[in-house]
């Protein structure tokens, strides 16, 4: 039996697997070097790994990687979903210059250093090219199975 392998499908989802695993390890290093464990002394590994939003940040990368390397059909929104959701709270404890709750804001009057900014900037950046990405591919995957259709 013949497979046919296509080269249009298969950049997309290593690319959009490059990122999330890119994404994952920036969510690392933002609490190990560039934010919490850099800036508060008194905070412990285990502690700061183990809260409810940062673990849950790591579940759902994870998941969002596992089901493009398995190259599952819900793969691109799936992790379209969990890009906007880090955007969108990133955003809120970090980039509102208000303090509302559990928020950090990195201007006003707890101005960040330059790494937190270099974090939260990566962070961002490479989930909207999650979103980009998985938005071409899925609409590049629509297009060739509309195109094979008798």
């Amino acid at each position: 039996m013949q497979t046919q392998k296509n080269t249009k499908i298969d950049k997309p989802t290593g690319l959009l697997l490059g990122l999330t695993g890119a994404l994952l390890a920036l969510l690392i290093l933002n609490l190990a070097v560039f934010d919490d464990l850099r800036i508060d002394p008194s905070a412990g590994a285990l502690e700061t790994f183990a809260k409810p939003q940062h673990l849950s940040s790591f579940l759902a990368v994870l998941i969002a990687a596992a089901l493009v390397a398995f190259r599952h059909r819900a793969a691109a929104r799936v992790a379209v979903a969990v890009a906007w959701i880090e955007i969108a709270a990133f955003g809120f404890f970090h980039v509102i210059p208000v303090e509302v709750g559990p928020s950090k804001p990195y201007w006003g009057d707890g101005m960040a250093d330059p790494l937190q900014w270099v974090g939260l900037l990566s962070i961002i950046a490479v989930s909207a090219a999650i979103v980009h990405v998985a938005r071409r591919a899925s609409k590049g995957t629509v297009t060739l199975a509309a195109a094979s259709l008798p």
